[in-house]
């Protein structure tokens, strides 16, 4: 009698593209819980070596990579890929890292912060459309067009499984587990920023101010509480 082996069919690669400040450490220990630490790995490096860890992971059998990664990870893999983020406010995401960097000594961007007002933390380029341009994928620090948004927004519909909102959070872990067939949605939120000024606590000033310096963000938040509502709206 003639055994047929069947090849070994793997899964979709799960690409969690976590945002900062966005409940993104929440999610990823859901994520983890779901994978196991095993089939789960976590990529939080330097940029300039993002790349030479992924063509290393592109070798291994995995089923889950995590970390603050700009979209375009799934290139390096030879395999299907699905897409899943927190996205959140642009002024709440803005205000939150600003306290939360302060709060934190060990931050590697702690000694430069504590030392600057919130008027002019949001002027900083590297803080301003960041989920724009982590959603993007390109042109990482630098300007961005009309164009680029029409790309980010178009990167949000076609290649995110599930972009869920900080603000509805456990919604969005639940349209998590239905897409994805998750087991365990316990969680217990970590990494919170405490002793932070409310949005209403702000100068209206200052509110005006990082909205501007985060137009493109403000788009894309917008255009990804409409996606938001269909997934919510086609659950049975």
């Amino acid at each position: 009698m003639v055994i047929k082996i069947r090849p070994f069919k793997e899964e979709p690669l799960l690409i969690h593209l976590h945002m900062p400040k966005t409940g993104g450490t929440t999610l990823k220990n859901i994520i983890t819980k779901n994978y196991g630490k095993r089939k789960s790995v976590n990529v939080y490096v330097e940029r300039r070596v993002l790349k030479h860890v992924l063509r290393n992971l592109s070798k291994k059998r995995i089923d889950c990579i995590q970390g603050h990664m700009p979209f375009g990870v799934h290139q390096f893999f030879d395999r299907q890929a699905r897409y899943v983020t927190m996205l959140r406010d642009p002024v709440d995401r803005v205000l939150s890292e600003y306290y939360f960097i302060q709060s934190i000594p060990t931050h590697k961007l702690h000694a430069e912060v504590v030392k600057m007002s919130l008027e002019e933390y949001q002027n900083n380029p590297s803080t301003t459309n960041l989920q724009t341009h982590y959603i993007l994928g390109e042109k990482f620090g630098k300007s961005l067009s009309e164009e680029d948004l029409k790309k980010a927004k178009n990167n949000l519909k076609n290649h995110f499984l599930v972009a869920g909102l900080t603000e509805r959070f456990e919604e969005s872990i639940v349209l998590m587990k239905e897409e994805l067939g998750w087991d365990n949605i316990n969680y217990t939120k970590v990494n919170v920023t405490k002793n932070r000024l409310t949005k209403k606590e702000i100068s209206k000033d200052i509110i005006v101010q990082i909205e501007k310096n985060n137009l493109y963000d403000m788009e894309l938040y917008q255009f990804a509480k409409e996606l938001f509502e269909q997934k919510i709206n086609s659950l049975k």
